[in-house]
């Protein structure tokens, strides 16, 4: 992906530097117009700007369905942690992100953010339920935070499939693209790009954007060298370079720490050049200094816009709409019921954790099972409870070694003196060294299930009191865990008592036009001789449009707008609780395993030692 046009950035070493100021700039400008609901969409794009500037390098990956784009993240996180399901390919656009906590953050189109576990990322994104269909309906978008070292560096966006019908150029998000450092346009290995991806794609070289082309499945087509190819002579004009891969064997190679199968997928190749996009500053900050001068047209056409309306009626048409539309309140409080829902599916799911654990294996698999039972006191008493298991094994296994042993000659005694080793004293046969020998031999085994056996009577006495010890321990972490989901459905109810609180505030602000008019102001005294400096690194094109953008704005007067209206909120829309009554309704199943629940009661007796004499 290329600059906005293709002439090389001069004064680099100055545009890394001014880009911190620059953001310092901004957000005092978003704190000024996002008093004014008016520009709220307006006040939203210059917020995402802002974020974008502080965030890590955007990565989108973009393409038709079937092609391959979540299993390449998947690839490249090197775990499935993305749904694949051909069926029901990905709806909603996913942000992964670096995080020390791995969850989900929902977006919604009001404005709402949940929290989820990482496990619920299928419901969201590719699962049928209905809670399903109902969460997704009112998603704007999801942030997935995962704990993986290539994401300190960038996130990585999985997109929805581009919609395309017939002859007419592809669809997709013009916002999220305009947001992103880099684009990858994925292809899978005999699967020409249609022509209407190519009218996108030839949509965005006009605007100086290059995307790279990602061939996936290079591993499943045997003709996928001629086909990249192919596709190079075809739309290499279009694109800032091929690279071909194959995300089936990458993600295989990490989860089965394959090296061959990791050259193969040749997936370092991608990482590379996620790298190099990455440690690219100067483009970024060039990036986000067009982004805000295109900001500052679009903030002109709203400011040109607001002295042609009737803010009164408009202000408080808008109002009862919201606050009076029973529809759109039922809609959103369905939604709210699917989350608490899910919310009280898990906190049952929590409090039953132990409700089938009777046996130190039940317990070690329950652990092994939720991750909110891992902590270090947790590990260290596992480590203890499976030195145990493996102590007895190794005792059981010496054991039955032993009687096979034993076994085989007492059979081959009985058979040449007509009585086994055990019952009588015998007299003079050729055969008694070698009984004498192999009784030897049978009495060394014999010590070595002593000692193994000593072995575990030690490790069972750690053991009990390591259970002992972890048992209430283990308790509190699932109290913890069922407190948190409360905690979540408490913070819903709180957001839900929080919009209307804000709702009326927007009524009773809809007149203070004040801040727009201060916005002018800060935009005359502040941004135009920050980035009219001749050590920004600007185009005398991208100056050009800044003085033309901002004497626009100027020119605008709203001076005589003042407060124009006071409106009251009316009561229509209750912030109604949603109830989570689960305290009685799951009961804490508490764990409480004894003595004789964990220690072994087959273990076997300690073979006695053979005291067989025979005459000289």
């Amino acid at each position: 992906m290329t600059n906005i046009d293709n002439t090389p950035i001069k004064n680099t070493t100055s545009a890394n530097n001014i880009l911190p100021q620059f953001v310092d700039q901004l957000r005092h400008l978003y704190g000024i117009i996002v008093q004014n609901t008016y520009v709220k969409d307006t006040a939203k794009h210059l917020n995402r700007i802002i974020q974008d500037a502080n965030n890590q390098t955007m990565i989108l990956i973009v393409g038709k369905e079937r092609v391959g784009k979540t299993t390449l993240v998947n690839g490249l996180l090197g775990r499935e942690i993305l749904s694949v399901d051909d069926q029901h390919p990905t709806s909603v656009n996913t942000f992964i992100r670096y995080g020390e906590q791995e969850e989900i953050k929902a977006y919604f189109l009001d404005g709402v953010v949940a929290v989820f576990d990482l496990s619920k990322l299928e419901l969201l994104t590719t699962g049928d339920t209905f809670a399903s269909q109902i969460l997704r309906e009112h998603l704007d978008y999801l942030e997935v935070y995962l704990k993986n070292d290539l994401l300190k560096s960038v996130t990585i966006i999985d997109s929805v499939s581009l919609e395309a019908g017939g002859g007419e150029m592809a669809y997709f998000s013009e916002a999220l693209m305009n947001r992103v450092d880099e684009i990858f346009w994925v292809l899978r290995a005999g699967s020409m790009a249609m022509d209407a991806e190519l009218l996108l794609i030839e949509t965005l070289k006009n605007k100086g954007v290059e995307p790279l082309c990602v061939i996936n499945g290079i591993d499943d087509e045997e003709h996928a060298t001629a086909f990249m190819d192919s596709e190079q002579q075809r739309i290499g004009h279009l694109m800032s370079d091929f690279i071909g891969i194959s995300a089936i064997n990458a993600l295989v190679a990490k989860q089965t720490d394959s090296h061959e199968l990791w050259q193969k997928s040749q997936y370092d190749q991608l990482i590379a050049h996620i790298h190099r996009v990455a440690e690219n500053s100067d483009k970024k900050t060039y990036a986000i200094l067009i982004r805000f001068l295109q900001w500052l047209e679009r903030f002109r056409f709203e400011l040109t816009v607001i002295p042609q309306r009737d803010p009164f009626q408009s202000a408080v048409e808008n109002i009862e709409k919201y606050a009076g539309d029973t529809q759109y309140e039922y809609s959103r409080y369905q939604r709210d019921l699917a989350i608490v829902k899910e919310y009280e599916q898990e906190y049952e799911q929590v409090a039953n954790t132990f409700k089938q654990v009777q046996t130190l294996y039940q317990l070690l698999q329950t652990i092994a099972q939720h991750d909110y039972l891992h902590d270090s006191k947790v590990e260290e008493f596992t480590e203890i409870a499976v030195h145990y298991q493996q102590m007895l094994r190794e005792y059981r296994n010496m054991h039955s070694e032993y009687l096979r042993e034993y076994e085989r000659l007492d059979a081959q005694h009985k058979k040449i003196h007509g009585k086994g080793l055990m019952k009588a004293f015998f007299g003079q046969h050729t055969q008694n060294e070698f009984f004498k020998e192999r009784v030897q031999k049978l009495n060394e085994q014999q010590e070595v299930c002593v000692a193994q056996y000593a072995k575990v009577q030690q490790a069972e006495v750690s053991m009990l009191q390591a259970i002992r010890d972890t048992q209430p321990f283990l308790i509190d972490l699932v109290k913890v865990r069922m407190s948190r989901i409360e905690q979540k459905v408490q913070k819903l109810n709180q957001q839900r008592a929080k919009d209307k609180r804000q709702l009326k505030r927007y009524a009773e602000k809809l007149n203070e036009f004040s801040c727009l008019i201060e916005a002018q102001g800060y935009i005359k005294e502040h941004l135009q001789p920050f980035l009219m400096n001749e050590q920004m690194p600007l185009k005398s094109k991208d100056i050009a449009m800044l003085e033309e953008s901002v004497q626009a704005i100027l020119a605008i007067d709203l001076s005589n707008n003042g407060l124009l209206a006071r409106s009251q909120m009316n009561n229509k829309m209750e912030s109604i609780a949603i109830p989570f009554e689960v305290q009685e309704k799951y009961p804490l199943q508490m764990l409480d395993l004894r003595e004789e629940d964990v220690k072994s009661n087959d273990i076997p007796e300690i073979p006695k030692k053979l005291v067989v004499q025979y005459e000289d």
